[in-house]
């Protein structure tokens, strides 16, 4: 089978071209992913961004948070 993917620039775009391509009867499968950061996200990384530039000391490793977590389970 081949696969074509496609980008659109919002979400609402990607929502019309799944019913459009959904409802051609050469279409076998259409799945819509969302891969875009919405506004609360991006304003959160920038949040922790800032707060890392001005205390790195207060961020935990990523690799001892992980082997802290596995250990708890």
């Amino acid at each position: 089978m081949t696969l074509v993917q496609l980008k659109t620039d919002t979400y609402e775009q990607a929502k019309m071209l799944e019913h459009l391509l959904s409802n051609i009867n050469f279409v076998h499968d259409v799945t819509l992913d969302n891969n875009e950061l919405n506004e609360f996200t991006i304003s959160k990384l920038e949040t922790s961004a800032e707060l890392y530039k001005t205390n790195p000391s207060s961020f935990v490793n990523w690799d001892n948070a992980k082997s802290d977590l596995l250990n708890k389970l």
